[in-house]
């Protein structure tokens, strides 16, 4: 141990007498493993990090192809919701939900916040508890029911100052008066929205529901043991059903929906969250590697040119008896 402490001072001493040659040679490589640091740090919360949720593996964007139309995304809609909810056998639960920025008025300034509105199913389906209060049942997502609101975290703190006794409190949003029923915990957070402040019920009326619309992103939880390829199955068995459950809009007619092929794409939910940013950033990984790569040769190159200018050092050591081994050592450690 003790030598090898020796070699290493020694090391550090030789370093020292070179000042040029360290810098660039610590520029080189920091350069080169700082970038790497970084987008891995990226990539790894980004791509390889499941979602924030309980067994998130079991998580899945419900949507539509239509390749009649030469559709590869179409979203989800009221009426398949409503067939899916009521008939599906591969789902724990479904829902569907949209981006809503509503204005809140009645606490000091008014102000346009985003917002999200969702079925009564999907939080639940996320699996975080609130904090305080409790999410929507069926009975606050249906028609004619008392308007309710959950608010996020954030959201909370900053109007309320964390206070616990706004449940029971109400706010105006978009002119309607809102019961406060749940504040959702710090941790908790909507798919890839980060600046959300409320959380407001669908409503969704299925006695007044017609086909199309397809307008909203649908989320499911798989059954236990459960594959895609089963989801899927489900799912495509399902969709005649739903055009045959509803009528047309007022102007069309079922044949636009049976010309369309409507089929089904289940997709893991994390997959749907990143979207076409992970080949981006698996690219740029690439990239970065290939940074590294060269800082790593332009340092062995630095190194070598280093040997080379001491070879006359060498050869007199070796002449007094320093074994190339301890020699291999010296520069190896530095």
């Amino acid at each position: 141990m003790g030598f090898l402490a020796t070699q290493l001072r020694q090391a550090f001493r030789r370093l020292a007498r070179a000042p040029m040659f360290t810098i660039v040679t610590l520029l080189t490589l920091g350069i080169g493993i700082g970038a790497n640091a970084a987008i891995f740090s990226v990539v790894n919360g980004i791509l390889l990090k499941p979602l924030p949720y309980p067994q998130s593996d079991r998580l899945v964007s419900a949507m539509h192809t239509a390749p009649g139309f030469k559709i590869d995304n179409l979203q989800a809609a009221p009426s398949t919701y409503f067939i899916y909810r009521e008939q599906g056998k591969t789902f724990e639960d479904i829902g569907i939900y949209q981006n809503d920025s509503v204005a809140v008025t009645g606490l000091a300034e008014p102000e346009q916040v985003p917002a999200i509105d969702v079925t009564d199913g999907v939080l639940p389906i996320l699996g975080i508890p609130p904090l305080v209060g409790r999410t929507f049942t069926r009975a606050d997502d249906s028609p004619g029911s008392p308007d309710t609101v959950v608010l996020t975290y954030g959201y909370w703190m900053r109007k309320f100052g964390g206070d616990k006794s706004v449940i029971g409190k109400t706010l105006n949003v978009d002119g309607q008066i809102r019961q406060v029923i749940g504040v959702m915990p710090r941790e908790f957070r909507f798919l890839d929205r980060i600046d959300l402040a409320m959380i407001l019920p669908l409503k969704l009326d299925r006695a007044k529901t017609v086909l199309g619309n397809f307008s909203y992103e649908g989320i499911a939880r798989l059954k236990p043991g459960v594959t895609l390829e089963q989801a899927s199955a489900d799912v495509a068995r399902m969709i005649p059903i739903a055009i045959r459950s509803f009528p047309p809009p007022p102007g069309m007619s079922l044949k636009i929906f049976d010309e369309s092929k409507m089929g089904p794409r289940i997709r893991p939910l994390k997959d749907e969250v990143v979207g076409d940013v992970g080949k981006v950033l698996w690219v740029l990984m690439g990239g970065i590697g290939l940074v590294l790569l060269i800082a790593c040769a332009n340092a062995a190159n630095l190194l070598l040119v280093r040997a080379e200018g001491r070879q006359h050092e060498f050869a007199i050591r070796s002449a007094l008896g320093a074994s190339r081994g301890r020699l291999a050592l010296e520069v190896f450690l530095e």
